[in-house]
């Protein structure tokens, strides 16, 4: 197996074993590792697993990775309106779960650090929100489970997202609506699937949404975009340095989910992309961890196997910015300094790549044969 696969298999064990400590079960690695694809293939699609492709999904939806065998002209799977479709119905894909299958987060609550270390340490990941002073994480494995967590900042409308299948958090401002009443809980989770990144729905109109863009499919809004929000995903410890008073969300629904397990440790490691992508580029492996950087309409990828190669650490220069990432192994986390222009997200290779395919590579070139190399 190349360097880069098998560097990136390692990382995603990592992260298992770090995701394990929630529950301080090493087992769950061993099984991750013995199990393999097999357990995977095994497991029904609950809670957003990712259904294996034909599998049949619940209450008549279509199968998991298939489109609907209804009129080319009529509603797209799930029953919500093509009106405003701007891309291809055949790359919109059952994902598995039906609409609101899982559950979005409408009544966030929180708690402060030291409450918060039930169920999330400072070596946990964490997805960070701050917004004019007011900081707040978001514990990653509980977005697992939800997706989508509508929040308020003060007068502030935010809906936090995480897509477990490209590894992606976002962030974005939502516009007041004019029955401010309506707006409770906002946007759901479609049950949908386009180029492996799940859509959320807006429930004022049905209309649906990019999680990785922001960017409306269909509805009244097709092709505008939401605002977005910086977010960092990295541990609850540094958060919290670079945040002293941030609060952390509180387990939404704990009395029937344990969120000590889940389901996508065997999804990590596996070399699986369970929904079609443009743009592949196989000489890297699809779940290699990257931390994408955007400045205007140049894109660059800093892989974690290279930073990890030149001792954790790395200075680099993009459009005149100068951007500063550390990565974490023991947590499968970045760290960054950038300024407030450079755009950074953390992600799966093939999910970067797909939805900028023109991007630059950091210090990695290919030989002859199509196997990465890492330059000295």
């Amino acid at each position: 197996m190349r360097d880069l696969h098998r560097r990136a298999r390692t990382r995603a064990l990592r992260r298992v074993g770090a995701r394990a400590a929630t529950i301080g079960a090493a087992l769950l690695v061993v099984l991750v590792v013995l199990g393999g694809a097999s357990a995977a293939a095994a497991a029904p699609a609950a809670r957003g697993e990712p259904a294996a492709r034909g599998e049949p999904a619940a209450r008549g939806e279509p199968a998991a990775g298939e489109a609907p065998a209804a009129d080319a002209d009529g509603p797209l799977p799930g029953g919500f309106p093509a009106d405003g479709l701007r891309v291809d119905r055949a790359s919109i894909l059952a994902g598995g779960p039906s609409r609101d299958g899982i559950a979005s987060v409408d009544a966030p609550r929180f708690a402060d650090v030291a409450e918060a270390a039930r169920w999330a340490r400072g070596e946990h990941a964490i997805v960070g929100v701050e917004i004019g002073g007011d900081a707040r994480a978001y514990p990653v494995h509980l977005l697992e489970h939800h997706q989508v967590v509508n929040d308020r900042f003060g007068p502030a409308r935010v809906v936090v997202t995480y897509d477990p299948l490209i590894d992606v958090a976002r962030a974005y401002r939502v516009s007041e609506p004019e029955d401010a009443a309506a707006d409770q809980g906002r946007f759901g989770v479609s049950g949908l699937i386009h180029r492996c990144n799940f859509l959320l729905y807006d429930r004022l109109d049905d209309s649906l949404w990019t999680q990785f863009e922001g960017l409306a499919l269909t509805g009244a809004r097709s092709g505008e975009r939401l605002q977005p929000i910086p977010v960092r995903v990295e541990t609850l410890r540094r958060w919290e340095r670079r945040h002293p008073g941030t609060r952390v969300l509180r387990p939404p629904d704990s009395r029937r989910i344990d969120y000590r397990y889940s389901r996508y440790t065997s999804y990590w490691v596996s070399d699986d992309v369970p929904f079609p992508v443009d743009h592949v580029d196989a000489r890297i492996h699809p779940k290699e961890l990257v931390l994408g950087a955007r400045v205007g309409e140049r894109t660059r990828a800093y892989l974690a196997t290279v930073i990890e190669r030149r001792g954790g650490r790395i200075v680099d220069e993009l459009e005149g910015r100068k951007i500063r990432v550390e990565w974490d192994a023991s947590s499968g986390t970045f760290s960054f300094e950038a300024p407030d222009d450079v755009e950074l997200t953390s992600a799966f290779w093939f999910a970067w790549k797909s939805f900028h395919p023109d991007t630059e590579l950091w210090n990695v070139r290919f030989e002859p044969g199509d196997e990465a190399s890492l330059r000295p």
